[in-house]
């Protein structure tokens, strides 16, 4: 059986969170000690990643609820629960499609400009240009590595280069919560926690990042990077890119 705070600690989140869940119907307790501290089974932990998860996808807690009614039977075909995760993902898509659009034509434009640098064209020729005949499309890989460039990232030097072959095509799972990004990289392979453990320290000794701060941790799923910083984006574009 696991107390209250250990099973806090293991998900990575308050005590408070956990009575929080309990009020709701989503985790109760399986038991009490002796001094009445609230128990869980190890099963627990599972459960509360599901909420978890669940929560980072933006359903409801009554989505939530119906989602582990049907994990607890066994059968998760509720039709309201698919149509609801259908329109969360078409919503999700929208956004995205639009971003990615926007960022489409700003890359191009960007390549136009740093091609032209030394030119006399106006702004409004560049611009013209790149919407009428635009350069060579820009590639995601080139994309990336231009960032990585501009913001100075370590991962751009050999031994940064070198990592990251060590850890292409690995199945990761990605998520944002506040200004930190994890990566939970699904893997007990000693090579890929070494080659994680190299990663985060490379980004530790990078001072074009100060700010940004890494921290890795086992659990029974996997690997997970914590990064948090103004450029810890980067970290999740990346491992994106890889997989």
């Amino acid at each position: 059986m696991l107390t209250i705070g250990r099973l806090a600690k293991l998900a990575g989140v308050r005590t408070s969170t956990l009575r929080f869940y309990e009020a709701e119907g989503l985790l109760p307790a399986d038991g009490r000690s002796d001094s009445g501290y609230r128990l869980y089974k190890q099963e627990a932990v599972a459960r509360l990643r599901l909420i978890q998860r669940a929560q980072r996808l933006g359903f409801s807690l009554a989505d939530i609820r119906t989602l582990l009614n049907g994990y607890d039977q066994g059968n998760l075909n509720d039709d309201a629960l698919i149509k609801t995760a259908e329109s969360r993902y078409l919503a999700l898509d929208k956004q995205i499609t639009e971003l990615l659009a926007l960022q489409h034509e700003l890359q191009l434009f960007l390549q136009d400009l740093h091609q032209n640098r030394e030119s006399n064209a106006s702004f409004a020729e560049m611009l013209a240009r790149v919407c009428a005949n635009p350069t060579t499309q820009p590639s995601a890989e080139g994309t990336l590595n231009w960032l990585m460039q501009y913001t100075g990232c370590k991962l751009t030097t050999e031994a940064g280069q070198a990592i990251l072959e060590r850890l292409q095509g690995q199945h990761v799972h990605i998520w944002q919560d506040g200004e930190a990004y994890f990566i939970l990289v699904v893997s007990e392979e000693t090579a890929v926690y070494n080659a994680l453990i190299e990663l985060a320290q490379l980004e530790a000794n990078c001072q074009t990042h100060p700010h940004t701060h890494t921290e890795l941790i086992y659990d029974d799923e996997g690997y997970l990077l914590r990064a948090e910083g103004p450029n810890a984006f980067i970290f999740a574009r990346l491992f994106l890119a890889l997989e």
